[in-house]
């Protein structure tokens, strides 16, 4: 996938992130009409920019905007 798509759907997650306080991966691509592939390569992005947080939970990858959780697997 190209880097500068990658960026474009990476804003696309920002600014939805900022509309709530944590969401899926499979909940926000539904939200934005977009694969959840390329959400997860969005998040990524933000999230090596410190940008967001990341985190596990129930089986799902959880997005949130900010210092809510920290990003942990496991």
């Amino acid at each position: 996938m190209d880097k500068h798509i990658v960026g474009e759907n990476a804003g696309k997650v920002w600014h939805a992130l900022n509309e709530v306080d944590k969401i899926s991966i499979p909940e926000l691509a539904r939200k934005l009409d977009i694969s959840a592939e390329s959400t997860a390569l969005a998040a990524g992005w933000l999230a090596r920019e410190n940008k967001i947080c990341i985190r596990y939970k129930d089986g799902l990858v959880e997005l949130s905007n900010g210092d809510r959780f920290s990003f942990s697997f496991g």
